[in-house]
């Protein structure tokens, strides 16, 4: 819920309670409505006539008595009764008058479709943020402005002048649509008008002055019509409102599939850490959106694909694929996009090899892919046949059946595709190259989704096996409280030496920190080591020095006193050379380890405490095998998370290496990440390396930077 202000003492309504009003509005007033249906103020009034709006239309026009037919009215006060929703298409100059009226006439929601606020100039910024403000002390909910507007197919609700409305029909369907961008949500809405899915909800958030992306997705949770949530977004300003929405929806048992935008590049203040670097604005979304049980797509084109096998009720029970084509060359294509996916083409269990048999020529070779042949031509009944054998076999989670062009007998493969589908729970995914529109239409009636090639098929079948995964992880995740994640003004951060950050580590516990000694100018080097074991490392210290070995300010191998004092030399005459304001030379005995990993504790201005964890060293940034997620973790979680590099393998003891305790370095970490977020002084933690060594990982270098307060 965003966080809200009155003097009422009502209580505030929630985001889906204020989508609502909107959404299910029952009683609509266009201000400025046009008597020419395709202006933009003319075409609500329009699609809504045509379309058949179940409840009551109020033209508020005073140049005109009528507007399309129904009497209009000179202001909203004289329509004699509160109105649910207003819509404004006024220029951006009157709409704050337009809303004050709308307020003191009983209104509760309002859609400004109006631009010239935040997006044209620091003058419309203010006059939004005067939009936000009656938002919050009169407790009524706007939408937008310069927005596209919302639609309910359930009601005909069409507060909106969308284009993709001129020549559809309005039709009813199980995908609902929040989208910060008007134009690619009316690409969606054609779409998936055309194709003959049609929709739920659709809902354009322009500029967001109060109603935004996360109390729509809060109010598609509890939809009942909905049952698939698809988001377009750009930019989220209330972090902790969305992972609240997106959990929402995952316990709701509603998909959320996502096109994000916009892969941001980095700051220089984020360049100036390998965490920054490696965990930017972009990374931090897709983090967001995996660990609340969302899944992130590339286009609108996948998007809808993936809902559509939750549409037709064929997501795949798991990740086994049995394939049946006309064509070997496709069957083929079919297993390699399935490897490629992460998906499995498991043997025919034996019985099915058997029934096939009995329904096939000797000439067909039971395996999986199955090629059917050219046969199915002059025995199209073999198909239904095939089909119900292979339903029948334990091993498989869908079928996927491959067919090309084939027209003269398509009536009888839709038939015998539809007839298996009514006697087997197993899903049933139909390819068909060529195939006419009839034909998939047909198959669309019988409950069987159709797609016209192999490779968006086999990515949405994968996309609904990832997305239960992540659904099923979403559930129960924990998030921070508000405080942690909304954003604030920024501050200032400033980096502690490495004898420092380690002295802080030290105090924090959870990971072990060499023990040294800090030799400053006055200090001989040999009378401070005393009796530390060689070989040794001097490490130049500066609070602003935070990669030391770009210059040469790590000098490892150290083996007597000779060396050592030659090292600490060497050291300070870099410290000179570079106009570096020295602290001192850090002197730690060199640990054996076997692995070396990154770990960086990040506060996001946007996202809160964040981790980041990789391989480490001195090349972390130019091989990236990384992976950030937002806090809070546990211990299961950064194992999991460890997992899943691709140098993970190396851990469980590759070629003869000793084995880490990934298990014992999880919890460590999980430790770790706590106490981070339960110091808000702390920006960021860098440990690179995190020396790994069986059950013991220790912090051979690190950064600290806190808040200035």
């Amino acid at each position: 819920m965003k966080t809200r202000s009155t003097s009422s003492e009502k209580p505030l309504r929630t985001g889906a309670a204020r989508a609502a009003a909107i959404l299910e509005a029952r009683s609509v007033a266009i201000v400025g409505a046009s008597a020419d249906p395709g202006k933009i103020s003319g075409r609500p009034l329009a699609y809504m006539l045509s379309r058949g709006f179940t409840g009551e239309l109020y033209p508020v026009n005073p140049m005109r008595d009528q507007v399309q037919g129904l009497k209009s009215y000179p202001t909203l006060a004289a329509i004699g009764k509160p109105v649910d929703l207003v819509i404004v298409g006024t220029p951006a100059a009157q709409v704050e008058m337009v809303i004050r009226e709308g307020i003191e006439a009983g209104a509760r929601a309002f859609v400004v479709f109006s631009s010239g606020f935040s997006e044209l100039s620091d003058e419309g910024a203010a006059l939004q943020g005067r939009l936000t403000e009656l938002a919050t002390i009169h407790d009524v909910t706007i939408l937008g402005p310069n927005c596209l507007g919302a639609v309910n197919s359930e009601t005909g609700l069409i507060a909106s002048f969308t284009t993709a409305m001129e020549e559809t029909l309005i039709k009813g369907g199980g995908f609902s649509l929040v989208s910060q961008s008007g134009a690619l949500g009316a690409y969606w809405m054609d779409i998936c008008l055309r194709s003959g899915l049609g929709f739920g909800k659709w809902i354009a958030t322009g500029n967001e002055c109060d109603l935004d992306a996360a109390d729509a997705i809060s109010y598609l949770a509890d939809d009942v019509q909905t049952r698939v949530i698809g988001l377009y977004v750009e930019d989220i300003r209330d972090t902790h409102a969305f992972r609240s929405a997106l959990g929402r929806a995952a316990e709701a048992g509603k998909p959320v599939i996502v096109i994000k935008a916009g892969r941001s590049s980095l700051g220089a203040a984020a360049a100036a850490s390998h965490t920054g670097a490696l965990a930017g604005d972009d990374v931090l979304y897709s983090a967001c959106l995996r660990q609340y049980g969302a899944l992130r797509v590339d286009s609108l084109g996948e998007m809808i694909d993936v809902a559509r096998l939750y549409l037709f009720d064929s997501v795949p029970l798991g990740r086994r694929v049995a394939a049946m084509s006309v064509s070997g060359g496709a069957g083929v294509l079919i297993a390699d996009a399935s490897e490629q996916l992460g998906l499995d083409l498991p043997a025919l269990a034996p019985q099915t090899e058997l029934a096939l048999a009995k329904v096939l020529p000797s000439f067909v070779k039971a395996a999986n892919p199955l090629d059917l042949t050219g046969n199915v031509v002059q025995n199209s009944a073999s198909i239904a046949s095939a089909l119900q054998a292979v339903a029948a076999d334990p091993g498989n989670d869908v079928i996927v059946l491959f067919v090309g062009l084939m027209h003269s007998i398509a009536t009888a493969f839709t038939d015998a595709i539809a007839q298996v589908k009514k006697q087997t729970d197993r899903p049933i995914v139909v390819i068909w190259i060529g195939a006419k529109d009839e034909t998939v239409a047909l198959l669309q009636q019988a409950n069987i989704p159709v797609f016209r090639d192999i490779p968006p098929a086999m990515t949405a079948i994968a996309g609904t096996v990832r997305l239960a995964q992540l659904r099923e992880a979403a559930i129960g995740q924990k998030s921070l409280n508000e405080r942690e994640t909304r954003r604030g003004k920024k501050r200032t951060v400033r980096p502690l030496a490495e004898c420092h950050s380690k002295a802080l580590l030290r105090d924090i516990g959870q990971i072990n920190v060499p023990v040294g000694v800090l030799l400053r100018a006055q200090d001989q080097a040999y009378d401070i080591v005393g009796t530390m074991a060689y070989p040794l490392v001097a490490k130049l210290q500066a609070d602003s020095l935070l990669h030391k070995s770009d210059i040469g300010g790590v000098i490892l191998g150290i083996e007597n006193e000779q060396q050592l004092s030659a090292a600490v030399c060497t050291l300070k005459q870099i410290a000179a050379s570079n106009n570096i304001d020295a602290i001192g030379v850090l002197i730690e005995p060199m640990l054996p380890f076997d692995h070396e990993l990154l770990l960086g504790l990040r506060r996001d201005e946007r996202f809160g405490p964040t981790l980041t964890l990789g391989r480490g060293g001195v090349e972390v940034e130019l091989d990236a095998d990384v992976v950030s997620q937002l806090l809070p973790l546990d211990a299961q979680q950064v194992e999991g998370m460890i997992r899943s590099l691709r140098s993970a393998g190396r851990l469980d003891g590759f070629r003869g290496q000793d084995r880490v305790d990934v298990a014992a370095l999880s919890a460590s970490i999980a430790g770790l990440c706590q106490s981070f977020t339960d110091r808000p002084q702390l920006a960021e933690i860098e440990i690179n390396p995190l020396a790994l060594r069986g059950d013991q990982a220790w912090a051979l270098d690190a950064v600290v930077s806190q808040f200035d307060e």
